[in-house]
Order: C-alpha cells, then structure tokens, then sequence
C-alpha cells in the first residue's frame, strides 16, 4: 500500500540519520567538543533533542502505521480517543522531525510554509471545536465544531460545524488522503518540504557536519 510505503520513508530516513550520527566519530565528536560548547549547549538541549526526536518518530510512525493497518474500534467512544490519538501523534512527529531538523542543522524548519502539515494542523484545531484565535484573520465569522459519535474513519470523517451567519454545516474530510499527502507531497512543486523530505534533508545536513 502506498500509505504503508510513504510512513516508511519516514522511519527508513529516521534510521539512516541514527546510523549515520552514530557510526560516525567525526560527527559526534563534533558536537562534544569544548570550542563547541555554545552550539552544544543547544545540542545537550540539541543533543537531548535530537535523542528525543529520534525516539518520538519512531514511535509516532509506527504506532501510526500500526493503526492504520487495523482501522478506528467500532466502539464510537473508543474510536473517539483514537481519533485524537492519531492527530495528536501527527502533531508530535511534525514537531519532533522539526526540532531533529534544527538540532542537526541549527536552523528551523519554516512549517507555516508546508501546506500539508498545517493541512494536518487545521483539521485537528477545527475538529477542537476551538481554533486558535491567533491563526484566524479578524474578520472570519466565530466558528464552533464537534465530532459526532460516529464520525466515520480512515476514508472519510464528518464532523459538526456551526459558523456565525453561516449556520449548521458537515464538512466531510477524507482523513486517509490528507495523512497520505502529509506524509508524501515533498515532491510536489507548491507542497514544500514534506516529513520525509526534511527528514532526508536533515540527514544531507548530518553529513556535511564532518567536512
């Protein structure tokens, strides 16, 4: 399956990253040398970071690839808490392969700029029911959300919007799409960078640390 496939880049980039850091005395060395010790003052944040990171990808992307491999409990309250289990473990792996991005690099990773991850961002928030205020122009209408108890799953999600001036709407997301083009669109020429692009373009960084 291609959504297998894509979730694997993730976690094979992952690994060559790992690999590569620790098969690698220049490189490490790099980062506890003494004439380093700002950068790596950032690093042991850095190096805690990129610790952390590692874990928390690998841990996101399986356990994301495991779920979408079984599907949601047909239990609706079960499927509930997994619902936000999924978007909250998409949430963490953004933000984990951006703080690997930065430990590596020393550089942040613009996500505002890569569509597919606030694609993933703003389904989580609307689905919230409470959009964070601050992402949202003056002048769009005050908007409240729900899930219902039978949202549906992987192909598609329904859930209950209710908008000022706009009324009661039903906005349907097919769910299993968005997390494949989250997950894939690197190539794409208006998607950016995507998790398995950054990841790979940390890898590149990680290698140009011992020339």
């Amino acid at each position: 399956m291609k959504s297998v496939y894509r979730m694997l880049r993730i976690v094979n980039r992952r690994q060559e990253i790992y690999d590569y850091f620790h098969n690698n005395g220049d490189c490490q060395q790099f980062f506890f040398d003494a004439a380093q010790k700002e950068r790596y003052a950032a690093y042991y944040t850095r190096y805690a970071a990129y610790y952390t990171s590692m874990y928390l990808v690998q841990d996101t992307s399986e356990s994301l690839l495991a779920h979408r491999a079984r599907g949601f409990f047909s239990d609706p309250l079960a499927a509930y808490l997994e619902f936000w289990g999924v978007m909250q473990a998409l949430i963490i792996q953004q933000d984990s392969i951006s703080d690997l991005y930065e430990a590596v690099t020393s550089a942040e990773l613009d996500i505002r700029a890569l569509d597919s991850w606030q694609a993933v961002r703003t389904l989580r928030n609307a689905c919230a029911g409470h959009p964070a205020k601050r992402d949202r122009p003056k002048n769009f209408p005050v908007t409240r959300t729900f899930m219902g108890r039978r949202f549906g799953g992987y192909p598609a999600i329904t859930y209950e919007q209710w908008q000022a001036q706009g009324g009661i709407s039903h906005p349907t997301v097919k769910l299993a799409a968005l997390i494949d083009v989250y997950e894939g669109s690197g190539g794409q020429a208006s998607g950016g960078v995507a998790v398995d692009e950054g990841a790979m373009a940390t890898f590149h960084q990680a290698k140009m640390l011992d020339r």
